[in-house]
């Protein structure tokens, strides 16, 4: 659900600034009245200036138009014409007081409303600064522990190759356990690259027309050790006519394969991966990975696509990461002028991420 801007308040809040604004007349009005016997037509705006100003602060620029026009008229009826008519009103010296009682109101609405804008703006400026802290205290908490898990199994290695240097089963097995736990960090470290760049939108696109059928086909030769590895039953629907679209084959083929592998991941052995190509209104293609794996709390998916986010259950998981595959999918697929969301009933009902891309212009 979209957030509502400082610009774009609730109905709720509106109404609320709004009967702020009425009840700061109102006791503007009554402190008037109280101190009429003193002032008289002196200075029948001035003391109800105080409400615009009070409107302005809490309300912005509405609720203060709102508050100088019901002060003018109050202001006008009981305290220059006194319930007489218009005759009193129309004095020049009235007339003078009115206007300018309505331009400085107009002015402070304005300063209200730049001043609520900014103190907003401000507030959600601090709101991101400690989301970000969070998030750099969560991603030095996650490469650490992700970084950890591969240096203790190579201190191992070494020391069984210190200890049995002639034991040739040994010293194959801790050959072996260094490539896999070496192939590991440098897919970290690959992935920190790979968003760097991403983030800062320096990886360049070579964008041409290709068959997104043939570049799902390339993602499923990657992931397809995984899923084989897990005894997952893959299920596919691509269709049998060529799908074109514009966009950059080595990207697409990185976003498809690492969302087929999260699939793989956190499916139980033995589970389900679906793979679906359609075509919809607006000459557009929906891909669509599914699976009946741990799936995710509604809550957790509008943060899926943020780094180092993980999905429940990733900490324990042997094909974990750092959590940066799914926010580079996500800018790929954006620079693509495509879209990517994600959906789940619930923790252990499975999840699903489609992919929305624009066709090419030559297809179909």
């Amino acid at each position: 659900m979209p957030l509502l801007s400082p610009e774009h308040p609730s109905a709720s809040a509106q109404s609320r600034d709004y009967a702020i604004a009425l009840a700061a007349v109102l006791a503007a009005l009554l402190l008037r009245y109280l101190l009429n016997p003193l002032l008289g037509q002196q200075g029948p705006y001035l003391i109800l200036s105080l409400a615009v100003v009070v409107a302005a602060l809490y309300g912005g620029f509405g609720p203060a138009l709102f508050a100088t026009v019901l002060s003018t008229s109050i202001g006008t009826y009981f305290f220059i014409g006194s319930g007489t008519g218009l005759q009193d009103f129309l004095q020049p010296q009235n007339i003078s007081r009115t206007v300018l009682f309505l331009v400085i109101g107009l002015s402070i609405g304005v300063i209200g409303g730049r001043l609520r804008t900014s103190r907003h703006a401000l507030a959600e400026s601090v709101r991101q600064l400690r989301a970000s802290n969070r998030a750099k205290d969560h991603a030095m908490a996650t490469l650490g522990h992700e970084i950890r898990n591969p240096l203790s199994a190579l201190h191992s290695a070494q020391e069984l190759l210190r200890r049995a240097p002639d034991d040739a089963k040994r010293v194959v097995w801790a050959s072996e356990l260094i490539g896999r736990q070496v192939l590991q960090m440098t897919r970290m470290a690959n992935d920190l690259v790979d968003l760097s760049g991403v983030m800062r939108g320096e990886f360049q696109l070579d964008l041409r027309p290709v068959d997104l059928r043939a570049v799902l086909a390339q993602a499923l030769e990657q992931s397809e050790p995984l899923i084989a590895k897990k005894g997952h039953r893959l299920r596919t629907d691509l269709g049998t006519a060529p799908v074109e679209v514009l966009g950059d084959a080595t990207r697409l083929v990185q976003v498809f394969a690492n969302l087929l592998n999260n699939a793989a991941k956190y499916t139980d052995p033995g589970g389900e991966v679906a793979l679906d190509l359609r075509l919809t209104a607006a000459r557009k293609v929906a891909v669509t990975v599914r699976d009946n794996g741990i799936g995710m709390q509604p809550g957790a998916i509008d943060e899926l696509f943020e780094p180092f986010v993980q999905a429940p259950g990733a900490a324990s998981n042997a094909e974990g990461g750092l959590g940066l595959g799914l926010a580079i999918v996500k800018k790929i697929v954006e620079r693509h002028g495509g879209e990517v969301s994600a959906a789940s009933a619930g923790l252990g009902q499975g999840s699903t991420v489609t992919v929305l891309l624009p066709l090419a212009a030559s297809s179909g």
